[in-house]
């Protein structure tokens, strides 16, 4: 049935129940254009601009002289905890520096998801690498996830427009941060867990 057949059957049937076909179609109009413009708002427009960015410290690292040292046998455990710790988390993509304790960090996960790392040089002055990070998250729509460094993690999120967070220790590469941002919103924080303690 076309349109304009379903709207004079629709307005016959109103007719026969005692509706005023004027008044209806000027309610049926009305509700139409709250809707169209429901579907328009800018409320919408935000949550389809949301994101989470990941982030955590690269897992730990063997004990080697050399600048750019690999994971340890328990940084390994903890980069595959990774993979079960955001199982159920959309990843658009992977971001990690030039040294491979990040690269290795992300590696399982990079495998399961078919996603490729992405390099950010950790340069200095450390501002420049800060700003280059964040202009990575925002080519790609989506969630990051980042491997960083204990000193690069903070300026990461206070940069995202997150809070400040207490500075993280030498030895700790159990945590987990979940930045959610939203334009023209404050980005909300969110610290946990992951691997073995």
């Amino acid at each position: 049935m076309a349109i304009p057949q379903c709207l004079n059957a629709f307005l016959r049937h109103t007719r026969r129940i005692g509706f005023n076909s004027g008044t209806l179609i000027r309610s049926l109009l009305i509700g139409l254009l709250l809707f169209t413009s429901i579907g328009l708002s800018p409320i919408n427009q935000a949550v389809a601009d949301n994101r989470l960015i990941i982030l955590v410290r690269h897992a730990e690292k063997a004990d080697a002289t050399a600048g750019d040292p690999p994971l340890s046998a328990n940084g390994n455990l903890r980069a595959q905890a990774l993979i079960s710790a955001l199982k159920r988390t959309p990843i658009s993509q992977l971001i990690a520096t030039q040294y491979q304790r990040t690269q290795q960090t992300l590696l399982p996960i990079s495998t399961v998801r078919h996603l490729p790392i992405t390099v950010v040089e950790a340069e200095k002055p450390i501002e420049a690498h800060i700003q280059k990070v964040v202009e990575q998250i925002h080519t790609v729509k989506g969630n990051s996830l980042i491997a960083g460094h204990s000193n690069t993690l903070p300026l990461i999120i206070k940069a995202l427009g997150g809070p400040e967070i207490p500075a993280i220790s030498e030895d700790d590469y159990s945590q987990l941060f979940l930045l959610s941002i939203n334009d023209g919103q404050p980005a909300s924080l969110l610290s946990t867990r992951y691997g073995l303690e």
